[in-house]
């Protein structure tokens, strides 16, 4: 896939959505309005039932505040699959009826310092970080690739990327055998990749990790259901679009993106809690209820 048409299925700069804030007639985005009845699976797999993720934390993460930032973003991806927020997954099958159902289970995780430096600027450098990490041994005991499950590339504030922050704040893209998303770290560019309403103050007390976690909410909408570029996806032109860009976009109104969201003692604002952490997480789109929501 060209590099340009990956960028369409990528997350969309947060300004343009926040200086939007109408809703259409019939509370649909305008994604859902004009392809939500011809929303289907093309025929390609998901990924069902237990869903393996490995974490590469590219860059620096060795200070106690990397440490703690690594932290907040692996408890989030280990017990979000525990939500109602993820229920709505469900809703999406392969042609054999199987379900995207999860859980996710945080497989492995490693630190790779810069293995291929860190001004990266392409996904075949980001594919190839992947692959050498699996090589490595620290993300499988048999060094193979998982091509049920899926890896997230986080990259440090030290790490530098052509796309990021000017084409995308995180992207999904897959190789034959595997799929894996690209997150850069958001505080590099608060203005585009950190959501005003948690640049200030954010659920834990980090708003450039929890701006990653709201990325990484977004893009797992697109690999569950879409791990490889041919099951529920509408292509028109050179246009692609996923399940995750139903509720997010430059026309999408925050009501839309984020749903009924909460304030904390200290002003963070949040839609989603996990026992006693809080977190603001995208919404996904119900086939069945025609909306952008928050659990099913």
């Amino acid at each position: 896939m060209r590099l340009p048409v990956l960028m369409l299925a990528c997350l969309t700069t947060w300004v343009t959505a926040q200086q939007q804030t109408g809703t259409n007639d019939n509370g649909l985005t305008g994604i859902a309005k004009q392809y939500a009845d011809s929303f289907q699976n093309l025929g390609g797999r998901i990924l069902p039932d237990k869903v393996n993720v490995y974490l590469i934390f590219y860059g620096n993460w060795t200070s106690s505040n990397a440490a703690s930032e690594q932290s907040i973003f692996m408890n989030f991806v280990d017990k979000v699959s525990t939500t109602p927020w993820f229920n709505t997954f469900k809703e999406y099958t392969d042609n054999h009826g199987r379900k995207v159902t999860g859980p996710l289970n945080l497989a492995a995780a490693v630190n790779d310092a810069g293995s291929h430096g860190l001004n990266l600027t392409d996904v075949n450098t980001h594919k190839q970080i992947v692959v050498d990490a699996v090589h490595s041994g620290y993300l499988s005991p048999t060094n193979e690739i998982d091509s049920e499950g899926f890896y997230v590339l986080l990259a440090g504030k030290d790490v530098t990327d052509s796309g990021f922050c000017n084409n995308h704040c995180g992207y999904n893209y897959n190789s034959d055998h595997f799929q894996y998303m690209y997150i850069g770290y958001p505080g590099q560019c608060s203005d585009r990749c950190i959501p005003s309403m948690i640049k200030d103050a954010s659920p834990n007390n980090n708003p450039a990790v929890d701006a990653a976690i709201t990325i990484f909410s977004h893009e797992l909408q697109d690999i569950l259901t879409d791990p490889q570029g041919d099951a529920w996806v509408i292509r028109n032109g050179e246009t692609k679009i996923e399940l995750g860009d139903f509720c997010s976009g430059g026309n999408v109104s925050l009501d839309q993106w984020f749903g009924n969201v909460s304030t904390t003692e200290n002003n963070a604002k949040y839609n989603l809690a996990i026992n006693d952490k809080k977190y603001l997480v995208q919404t996904i789109f119900s086939r069945q209820k025609k909306a952008c929501v928050l659990a099913s």
